[in-house]
């Protein structure tokens, strides 16, 4: 038997924000606390800028002096946690992160159980799936956030009571499969006339009380839903209210189907091509990724937040993170598909090419929507200002999601933000644009050595991996667990079938070749770390290369990672350490330092690329 773990804290959003050590409840009684820790929570275990806990606790309207107060309420919390949670508020720049762990956070156990739920339904076990969702429903202890008034947690909220109410409907499917459905009727009646614009509940109460006989009454529920469609939204009822409707009339409501139509997600992207779009209506998202590998939590909350654009009262931003080839046009993508039937009006996508040596142009990106949706092939207003407003009026009233790939900046974003709800942007980029109003933020991290070589099994097989474990874990450390290092990689493999895998991971070891090893056809690392080398100026990429020279002169081994302390930065720049922090900071930004402990550390690959360069420019010298 495993044993159960339970953990030192607990942590609940799922009702009024609140924290538990053992039976022992916290005393976080300042509203402001509150908003701090709530914002914290909804990305735990992710670091949260402090500028993101200033927008939450005090809105638009925050002190001078909020930075200071945000760190005075972070060690009041400190200390009313006490020993329990000793390091679980964790000071890391530009925030703070919260350490939660598995199973100590309700919305994680509310999303693990409602996973469960869905995994047992579609393998014809409602009645587990029904236990499951009554278990996780019972995690919730009121409105979430209850108290939480500012903008970030009234679209949070939003997004958590939609989940609150699907699970629901999703227990009352799995229940209509279990005997005698008597029971549902009066939960159902309630939640219909609570909820009277979610037509698949009124169409299972309409088919619930059908089988128990009340025909009469099942049509009344018709007819009342009918009115209120038409009176509210002046709407006829969906297809899933027709058809209960005409199935009891026809005498064929019999026993539940096998698989209900289930809202508001596919579990994946439908198979085959997209449907041909009509006229004005652009279908433009590449392809989603055949593998996704270690993302599910972020492409379930980003999904989530995506889909709730649809029914929101302000459009949605959502920007993804990350250093190059950690996997952020792939994760975008596959949440982009799983969602793009929210967006009926068109799915966009503007590859930006930030960090390429030709990137695209503002005005040429508007042309290119303006288009799109039918705009004129000449003739456009001459400048990005004057194509940005007439962009803004031509997406006036439609649902759509844009997906702006590869920026670097929040200028290049702000013209292409809507005015008006029901569309989403989605942005990627290597930078954290902290400077954006974003209803989430996704900082994507390097894959740990476990699933980089589930990524590698499964583009090169499973029992290839697992031959040769060993070696498989070796190639997964020399591509320190990036996305696009592991498949160029699995490229390689899959080209020479016979090539023993422990030949492959020698070849890596020796830092001269792993670069080239690390090509093939699109799937650069050199060109994509380049890429962020190219956003740099002169000095700080004079600075990045004296600090790679200085960490082999210190006897850092070629092609690993290089720890900086922040002394040490300083002495080789002979400046300040408030001077030289700042400078390591920008680099940082850029991904090509990670923030480490309480200095930096320098990736291998970004070594090996900065050494090749200096070669380069030794030789043209």
């Amino acid at each position: 038997m495993t044993d159960v773990i339970i953990p030192a804290l607990t942590f609940g959003i799922l009702g009024p924000v609140e924290i538990r050590a053992g039976d022992r409840r916290v005393a976080v009684t300042s509203a402001k606390q509150q908003a701090l820790l709530g914002a914290a929570l909804l990305q735990a275990n992710a670091v949260v800028p402090t500028a993101r806990l200033v927008d939450a606790i005090w809105g638009d309207e925050p002190p001078n002096t909020a930075p200071d107060l945000v760190q005075t309420y972070v060690s009041t919390l400190r200390r009313s946690i006490g020993r329990p949670g000793a390091g679980c508020i964790v000071t890391r720049p530009p925030g703070y992160l919260v350490k939660v762990e598995r199973g100590a956070l309700d919305l994680h156990e509310f999303e693990r159980l409602t996973a469960e739920a869905e995994q047992a339904a579609a393998a014809g076990d409602h009645e587990g799936a029904t236990r499951l969702l009554g278990d996780a429903l019972a995690r919730w202890r009121g409105p979430a956030l209850a108290g939480l008034d500012s903008p970030l947690f009234r679209a949070a909220a939003t997004r958590l009571e939609e989940l609150r109410l699907l699970a629901t409907e999703r227990r009352f499917e799995s229940a209509s499969h279990l005997g005698d459905p008597a029971w549902m009727v009066p939960e159902l009646t309630s939640f219909v006339a609570e909820h009277p614009l979610r037509e698949g509940m009124r169409a299972l109460l309409m088919l619930v009380l059908y089988r128990l006989g009340r025909q009469a009454d099942a049509l009344r529920v018709y007819q009342q839903g009918y009115a209120v469609l038409r009176e509210e939204l002046g709407v006829e009822p969906g297809p899933r209210l027709r058809q209960a409707h005409k199935s009891i009339l026809d005498g064929e409501a019999g026993a539940p189907a096998a698989d209900p139509p289930r809202e508001p997600l596919p579990a994946k992207p439908a198979a085959g091509p997209h449907p041909q779009p009509p006229a004005g209506h652009p279908y433009q998202l590449p392809p989603p990724p055949a593998r996704l590998v270690g993302r599910a939590a972020d492409e379930r909350a980003l999904a989530d937040t995506l889909a709730d654009a649809a029914a929101a009262s302000r459009p949605v931003l959502v920007t993804i993170d990350g250093a190059a080839g950690v996997g952020k046009t792939a994760l975008a993508l596959a949440a982009a598909h799983r969602v793009r039937d929210r967006f009926p009006d068109g799915q966009l996508f503007v590859p930006f090419h930030a960090t390429r040596p030709e990137p695209t142009p503002i005005d040429s990106a508007l042309a290119m929507l303006l288009r799109s949706f039918g705009g004129p092939r000449t003739a456009l207003p001459p400048s990005a200002d004057e194509r940005a407003a007439l962009l803004r009026s031509t997406l006036t009233d439609r649902r759509f999601l844009l997906l702006l790939d590869d920026v670097w900046l929040a200028a290049h974003v702000r013209p292409f933000l809507a005015a008006h709800p029901g569309c989403a942007v989605l942005v990627t980029c290597r930078r954290t644009l902290a400077d954006l109003d974003a209803d989430l933020r996704l900082s994507l991290a390097p894959l740990p050595r476990a699933q980089a070589v589930e990524l590698l099994g499964q583009a090169v097989g499973a029992r290839r991996v697992a031959a040769e474990p060993a070696a498989a874990a070796a190639i997964a450390a020399a591509c320190e667990g990036l996305p696009l290092a592991m498949r160029a990689a699995a490229a390689r493999l899959v080209a020479r079938p016979g090539l023993a895998l422990a030949a492959f991971a020698d070849r890596l070891g020796d830092p001269a070749d792993r670069l080239e090893q690390l090509a093939a056809g699109d799937l650069d690392v050199r060109e994509r770390i380049e890429g962020s080398l190219l956003q740099l100026d002169a000095e700080d990429r004079a600075t990045l290369a004296q600090l790679a020279v200085s960490a082999q002169l210190a006897g850092a081994a070629a092609g690993q990672p290089a720890e900086l302390t922040r002394d040490r930065i300083a002495g080789l720049l002979r400046a300040p350490v408030g001077d030289a922090e700042r400078v390591a900071d920008r680099l940082a930004d850029a991904r090509l330092l990670e923030h480490h402990g309480l200095g930096y550390r320098m990736p291998g690959l970004v070594r090996l690329v900065i050494a090749r360069d200096l070669e380069r420019d030794l030789e043209n010298s």
